[in-house]
């Protein structure tokens, strides 16, 4: 199986290497470690060893935060490294945390991670959410440094759990310890005889809850909204079109919308019948509609909103619908999200709705516009996220039982 594994990676090289022809991420994906050993050499001390990070992507790396600000405190003599397979979250966590130690991942090859490793020496590693290269904790468990799944999620239907997933499974086995998001994950995993396993829960409710707590203010925004109810619709796909739409022809005329796209520069507009500004511009703020042609501050923005929809729930998934939970305002999301527990359990506790075009209305005039209903959902949010809280700290503690630190 390891033979099958290591020509898959050379492969999937020589696919993205044959992309960068064409496509921008393959290019960055390529040419982001072609000095990646040079830039390690100078920028880690020889004297330090820092503690590891990897994310896939971006999301994952808003799921790391509070940890990495937790081994700041805790840890603070050594550098935090972090890295990423992807160009589109190395690329965001560069433009926010410029002076940070921030990297590409090698190719997953016995060579290139034995000279990785070698080369920045970690203390620790943290793998946030998956990942699971078989080569990088492979030499991880081989020179004994202490390596972490935070944040993980499994489900049965992963190779780990196939009767033919042993290869899988043994890389399981080469972490130290695997925090695990939910009870079904924990169980999945005692099933296969993988018994080093914490239920700890989701880092990222301590990252919205920095988030919410860390002062912002947009002038720009704030006046446009001038005292105005807002329905924000954040992370939305043409696939979202047709709901918007009933879901605007809904809303009393006095409301102001903003629309976040998730691809700011292929989301249609033509169907919107009235004119609209954009947040670079803010030409008109007699405009009831806003678009959001920036990246970098939707979580912040859904304070503002009295009404929230997260989109992709007609595509592969909802987005991240805890950053506007944070904030206590009802949520709609589309129909594809039971991949995500957090919604699951909005939605089960009457905080989330899922809708379609077919019911919209029924929603919005039996539970949104309903002050008691929407004072009920606002008081349910609070309790959820404060009861999901403080679990950086908590991942702290149990780390202490592995580690031999003072």
């Amino acid at each position: 199986m390891i033979l099958l594994y290591n020509i898959f990676i050379r492969i999937y090289y020589f696919g993205v290497y044959l992309a960068a022809f064409w496509n921008k991420k393959a290019q960055q994906w390529i040419e982001g470690r072609k000095a990646l050993y040079q830039n390690l050499h100078q920028q880690i001390p020889s004297h330090q060893q820092p503690i590891w990070f990897h994310c896939a992507s971006v999301g994952e790396f808003e799921q790391a935060l509070p940890l990495i600000h937790q081994c700041n405190k805790k840890y603070s003599q050594s550098p935090i490294l972090l890295t990423f397979f992807s160009p589109s979250g190395y690329e965001y966590a560069k433009a926010k945390y410029p002076d940070w130690l921030i990297a590409y991942l090698p190719l997953d090859t016995q060579k290139q991670m034995s000279l990785f490793i070698a080369t920045c020496k970690p203390a620790m590693v943290f793998v946030i959410k998956y990942e699971f290269w078989y080569h990088m904790l492979a030499e991880l468990h081989k020179k004994k440094i202490p390596t972490f799944l935070v944040s993980g999620i499994f489900r049965d239907n992963q190779l780990f759990f196939k009767s033919y997933g042993a290869f899988y499974r043994k890389i399981l086995h080469f972490f130290t310890h695997l925090f695990v998001q939910n009870e079904s994950s924990l169980h999945l995993l005692q099933s296969i005889q993988v018994n080093h396993a914490t239920l700890a829960g989701d880092t990222r409710f301590d990252r919205v809850v920095e988030n919410k707590n860390t002062f912002f203010s947009d002038h720009k925004i704030e006046n446009w909204i001038d005292g105005h109810k807002v329905f924000m619709a954040g992370s939305v796909w043409d696939s979202d079109i047709p709901l918007l739409q009933k879901i605007i022809a809904g809303l009393p005329a006095d409301w102001k919308i903003i629309f976040a796209p998730h691809e700011i520069n292929h989301f249609k507009t033509h169907w919107i019948n009235e004119p609209f500004i954009t947040y670079t511009t803010m030409s008109d703020e007699k405009a009831r509609f806003c678009i959001i042609n920036t990246m970098g501050i939707l979580s912040k923005l859904y304070r503002y909103a009295d009404l929230v929809y997260v989109g992709g729930g007609f595509g592969k998934g909802i987005h991240n619908i805890l950053e506007p939970a944070v904030y206590a305002k009802p949520i709609l999301i589309g129909p594809h999200f039971h991949k995500f527990d957090e919604a699951l359990n909005l939605v089960s506790k009457g905080c989330a709705f899922s809708v379609n075009p077919q019911n919209v209305d029924f929603v919005l005039h039996h539970h949104i516009f309903d002050k008691n209903k929407y004072q009920a959902i606002e008081k349910q949010l609070i309790e959820y996220i404060s009861t999901n809280t403080n679990l950086s700290e908590k991942i702290m503690v149990l780390i202490d039982r592995f580690l031999k630190v003072s």
